[in-house]
């Protein structure tokens, strides 16, 4: 009687490929440009989530499906801030992928990426978590509802794969445009919400206000005005023409300190209060205006779209 290897893993092999075949199926592949195929992943039964970077080409775009099937999808709308393209099919035809609660994303869990080529088929990779943090800013503006940095190894082909938890839930989609050096796992109440957006308003929208901002820090003696006033304050460095802020009277050298009286510290905190949501609203500012608390309202615009 041959004794059991205490190396033997074949157990956890199994398990792993049971694992990427389960995830696989919110997983398709796209033929994103010429001579390139990447990843997308089933956020409903009509509705792919891919990697806006590598998505090149525009009007009906090949999609093969798990089974194997080669259907066409249509760009719903792009956001280029969270590295994201929503694409759509006419009908059902997918999988979707079945999200995992925000208290199971902890630092040094399992995180399986699972992608999908033409030729190949499955393709994936494993590694851990990295890192799990509240909501921020990507580089680019995008806002993410959660950071979930990623330690794995991700192949070309991988651009927008799914990453999965080992009991197959979902995390997200895998890009590395929107952190330098490291991938990152665009969770899904963001892809969800931008998907939403695109199909309630046809496009994605950021608020406006046409100023240029710069953190300082500001001294016992300013902070002393005005019990909004932190340690940082954005102050004014530009205004441009007919703008909204231009037209509330925002003068340049003004700090401010809270929108709707939330501190603002950073410009990543103005930018989470300009989402979509708030164009065309009025959001009341509190402002030092030489050494002077001041309130004011600025009607939140709409950023023109910038040409793709």
């Amino acid at each position: 009687m041959n004794a059991v290897s205490e190396f033997d893993l074949s157990g956890y092999s199994a398990a792993l490929s049971k694992l990427i075949d389960e995830t696989g199926r919110s997983v398709v592949a796209i033929q994103a440009a010429a001579y390139r195929v990447t990843s997308g992943v089933a956020i409903a039964g009509n509705l792919i989530a891919a990697n806006d970077h590598a998505v090149r080409r525009e009007g009906k775009i090949p999609v093969h499906l798990p089974g194997g099937e080669r259907v066409e999808a249509t760009i719903l709308g792009r956001d280029p801030t969270l590295d994201l393209a929503i694409l759509g099919l006419e009908q059902d035809a997918l999988t979707p992928v079945t999200p995992e609660e925000d208290s199971e994303m902890r630092p040094g869990a399992l995180a399986i990426v699972t992608g999908r080529t033409i030729d190949s088929g499955l393709s994936a990779s494993a590694g851990i978590l990295g890192a799990v943090g509240p909501a921020r800013r990507s580089w680019r503006g995008g806002a993410l509802d959660r950071f979930l940095r990623l330690d794995v190894n991700l192949y070309p082909s991988q651009a927008g794969a799914g990453v999965f938890s080992a009991n197959t839930r979902f995390w997200g989609m895998a890009t590395a445009a929107l952190l330098r050096h490291s991938t990152l796992a665009v969770p899904f109440a963001t892809l969800n919400r931008v998907a939403q957006e695109l199909l309630r308003e046809g496009r994605i929208r950021h608020g406006y206000l046409g100023v240029g901002l710069q953190p300082i820090p500001l001294p016992e003696r300013l902070r002393s005005k005005s019990p909004a006033a932190g340690e940082i304050g954005l102050m004014v460095i530009s205004v441009e023409s007919d703008s909204p802020a231009e037209k509330a009277g925002i003068h340049l050298g003004d700090i401010l300190l809270a929108a709707d009286e939330k501190p603002l510290r950073e410009v990543d905190d103005l930018q989470a209060i300009l989402r979509g949501e708030s164009i065309g609203s009025a959001v009341g500012f509190t402002i030092l205006r030489a050494g002077s608390p001041v309130v004011t309202e600025i009607l939140v615009a709409e950023r023109a779209q910038r040409r793709q």
